[in-house]
């Protein structure tokens, strides 16, 4: 039977699951039946699917006022199952709109007035609803009742539907396995269907479930796909906002967490269940960035919105976020605290260990008794769950154990909580995130080191090393060969040569600019999307390293609570001194950097009376302790910089720096190693007309030279490889604003980090002449990047680089008397300390010499 206008029911039918696929078809098809007919039924049917297109936009008075038409006209049409399929979906709108209550009596209404079929499709959709709501245990049930009578109708659609809204519940109460289950099934069903948009909303569940098994690589990649898809569609998606939000919290990628909130809060000043839950979103990002103000700003904010929605499941989420922030501000009682923490476990919420950890620290602070209930409520996951919810639980049993003040059982406690993050560590293939993950485990770290610091200096040295450059200990991950990461990297060269190319013609570099961010954010995501192999960093063996040291002497330096203390092995023993105030040893630190930058620009500054400050802040009385021989300094993150060749106790002896003992015991592992040629490597531009490369490759003559013209990133790749020695005379950029993007300028553009982590084999020794070249960037914890320390991540035994900004011509003296001590077969310490020694009284090329750091052995 034919419409008015030719249309039949069937077309109007069709229209339904078009606008949950191809929204912006459905529209045009909905607009045409309307200009086509006058049947009222069929009319029915586009405005019901117009009033889901903007509804799903986040159109909510428009939709609303689409679907209410849609009623009148399913009622003209005498259409009791049409007026109840359309009451179902207005029920939905004006829940999202915000009208709880009137929403959930127009799904009520829908279900009393249908049987069958269309009863089950209304409680899916009532479950939707009721799961948006928190109210997770009714949804369940109303999802049992409907999915037989689904499955008997034979629609796969609504079939994939029900799947994937179970899939939801079963994520919200903690059954992972079952929802994994659901949701790869729904998928299939709505790839069968060719319904596309349904089907990336199961590519977004699917991130959600990675995330929730513990997958933080396969959880980015699946969002990440999803936000791809959503965007072809032409759909805007506020809810994935929320769970990227969620995963780069979770992954420490705070600055992405707050911009992709921020921006979604901005763009969708509508739909106010969703803009609540961003207000939440915008809370947590806002804590994790230190902004408890602003943290606190966004949970009330988010708490009004909840309870005006009668959503008080997401509520006491807010509620939570509130507390948190007031604990922070110092202003929270433990009452609330503890209020919020026993509501959340009552509610089985996976945020209750954190609530109840929350609320014990503030009982803890008030020396209350209930600290140690609290705390032991907390821990009961400990043993159970992915690797970062034990970690939580963990903590929290640390944190009890220290109340109680048992040492003994809180260090414990805080090794079990370190073993699971190196788990959780080992599963990511990328440097950065591997770095990030660390700051996971900070407070189970300074807990450990606290108390250690009270012990002897074996302990210390221990507990130090046990979360001190564990990412770098860790290989990188080679991306995939069927990743797009080469091709990339070589786009990225191409652009940085335009942008040099018209920054010397006067041309505008802005598009070019922007061309560059975006392959920089590409570059980042292939490698945050890789897996790791799921091999834990080697722990340190104590012994072994004090055999290994020999006459040298390893100096590690530790911050515990604001106080610098120095652990020194040397001679089978190892002893413990308190330094001084970190903050006075980053002052020295700054201080010593910018004379020496002034002395490159020809601006000497009285070096003596720096390096007498710098040696007073950073080693203390150890300065009068250390034996004859070499020394090995392994400081924390924010000292990384220091020209150790400044102190007077360090400046006629070998020196060396190390991100940790457990890094240069291996790096000395294979100092001895054979094999591997020499290679000199000169980027474009070189100062002093490239003499320093003529020069060295006088003294090599056997080495391969690639010089300008010869130097692109691809042949000093393949000749680094495995090299014994190599040599790179380059201009340097040190980015702190992403460190895995500081490189070396060859021909064709920037040499990354990215781009050494593609190497096979590292070359055994490297010298980088470059300025600034050993600066690396504190991350996570207390881990660093840049290009010195991915060199000894890959293997590198010994690099030299500066710290510093460096004088061209003092530099390429400098090198000269290095390589002349590395041809006699010396350490790096050795060639750093024989071209120090060379550099004689000059105020500059002192000030050069100074500048450049010897790594590793």
């Amino acid at each position: 039977m034919s419409g008015p206008g030719g249309a039949t029911p069937e077309v109007g039918e069709e229209l339904l699951p078009l606008a949950l696929s191809r929204p912006q078809e459905a529209l045009a098809r909905a607009g045409d039946l309307l200009a086509a007919s006058s049947d009222p039924g069929l009319l029915s049917f586009a405005r019901q699917a117009i009033g889901i297109v903007l509804r799903d936009r986040g159109d909510l008075a428009d939709a609303v006022a689409e679907l209410r038409t849609a009623l009148r006209l399913a009622r003209a049409a005498r259409r009791p199952d049409r007026a109840a399929d359309v009451r179902a979906t207005l029920g939905a709108a004006l829940v999202m709109d915000g009208l709880t209550s009137r929403g959930l009596a127009e799904l009520d209404a829908a279900a009393d007035s249908s049987e069958g079929v269309l009863l089950s499709r209304v409680l899916t959709r009532k479950a939707y609803v009721l799961s948006m709501l928190g109210r997770h245990a009714e949804a369940l049930d109303d999802i049992r009742r409907a999915l037989p009578g689904i499955r008997r109708s034979g629609d796969l659609v609504w079939e994939a539907r029900t799947l994937n809204n179970r899939a939801d519940l079963h994520l919200a109460l903690g059954a992972v396995s079952r929802a994994e289950h659901d949701v790869v099934a729904a998928q299939a069903l709505f790839r069968q269907a060719g319904q596309e948009l349904e089907e990336v909303l199961t590519v977004h569940n699917r991130g959600l479930v990675a995330f929730r098994k513990g997958d933080m690589p396969a959880a980015l990649a699946l969002l990440d796909e999803a936000a791809r898809r959503y965007e072809a569609l032409g759909v805007d998606e506020p809810e994935l906002a929320i769970d990227r939000c969620v995963a780069y919290l979770a992954a420490g990628l705070t600055a992405e967490a707050v911009e992709v909130v921020g921006t979604a809060l901005a763009e969708h000043p509508g739909q106010p269940t969703q803009r609540a839950k961003l207000e939440l979103m915008a809370a947590q990002a806002a804590l994790a960035d230190g902004d408890a103000v602003r943290a606190l700003e966004h949970a009330r904010s988010a708490g009004r919105s909840f309870r005006r929605q009668q959503r008080p499941w997401w509520e006491l989420q807010a509620g939570l976020a509130s507390v948190r922030a007031r604990s922070a501000l110092g202003s929270c009682s433990v009452d609330i605290a503890v209020s919020v923490a026993n509501r959340l476990a009552e509610e089985g919420s996976d945020q209750a260990p954190l609530a109840l950890t929350v609320a014990g620290r503030l009982a803890a602070e008030q020396e209350l008794a209930s600290s140690r209930g609290l705390f032991a409520r907390a821990a009961r996951g400990r043993r159970r769950g992915p690797a970062l919810n034990r970690a939580t639980g963990w903590l929290a049993r640390a944190l009890g154990c220290a109340a109680e003040g048992d040492e003994r059982g809180a260090l414990l406690a805080c090794a079990h909580g370190l073993e699971a993050l190196d788990e959780h560590q080992a599963s990511l293939g990328s440097t950065e995130l591997r770095a990030l993950a660390t700051s996971h485990g900070r407070e189970l770290a300074e807990i450990a080191l606290r108390m250690a610091s009270r012990r002897d200096g074996r302990t210390l040295l221990r507990w130090s090393e046990r979360w001190r450059a564990t990412a770098l200990t860790l290989p990188p991950v080679r991306a995939p060969e069927d990743t797009p990461l080469a091709g990339d990297l070589a786009s990225l060269r191409e652009t940085v040569r335009r942008i040099e190319l018209n920054r010397q013609s006067g041309l505008s570099t802005v598009g070019l600019e922007r061309h560059r961010a975006r392959l920089e954010r590409t570059i980042r995501t292939q490698r945050l999307h890789t897996s790791g192999d799921r091999r834990a960093a080697q722990k340190l063996d104590l012994g072994r390293l004090l055999d290994t040291l020999g006459h040298t002497t390893l100096v590690e330096l530790v911050a515990v609570d604001g106080t610098l203390l120095a652990v020194v092995a040397s001679r089978g023993r190892v002893r413990r001194y308190v330094v001084g105030p970190v903050a006075e040893a980053s002052q020295a630190v700054e201080l010593a950097r910018f004379t020496l930058r002034r002395a490159a620009r020809g601006r000497p500054g009285d070096l003596a009376s720096v390096g007498a400050r710098l040696e007073s802040a950073l080693l203390g009385p150890v300065a009068r302790q250390l034996p004859d021989g070499p020394v090995v300094v392994s400081p924390p993150g924010p000292l990384q910089a220091a020209p150790w060749g400044l102190l007077p106790a360090l400046a006629r002896r070998p020196v060396s720096q190390s991100p940790s003992a457990a890094m240069w015991l291996r790096t000395a592992a294979r100092i001895s190693s054979d094999g591997g040629g020499e290679v000199l490597i000169g980027g474009p531009g070189l100062p002093a007309g490239g003499r320093e490369l003529v020069e060295l490759a006088r003294r090599r003559p056997g080495a391969v030279v690639l010089g300008e013209g010869s130097a692109t990133v691809d042949r000093a790749l393949a000749a680094m490889d495995g090299a014994s020695l190599v040599h790179v005379v380059a201009h340097g950029q040190f980015r702190r604003d992403n460190p895995m993007f500081s490189s070396l300028l060859l021909d064709d553009g920037p040499l990354t980090v990215h781009d050494l982590e593609r190497l096979e084999s590292a070359p055994r020794r490297l010298v980088l002449s470059a300025c600034d070249s050993g600066v690396m960037a504190p991350v996570g914890a207390d881990e660093l990047i840049g290009l010195s320390s991915a060199l000894l991540s890959l293997g590198t035994a010994g690099v030299v680089s500066s710290v510093a900004e460096v004088n061209d011509e003092a530099t390429c003296t400098f090198m000269g008397e290095l390589h002349g001590e590395l041809l006699r077969s010396g350490t790096v310490a050795d060639a750093v300390l024989a071209a120090r020694t060379a550099a004689g009284r000059d105020p500059v090329s002192v000030a050069t010499a100074a500048s450049f750091v010897a790594f590793g052995t």
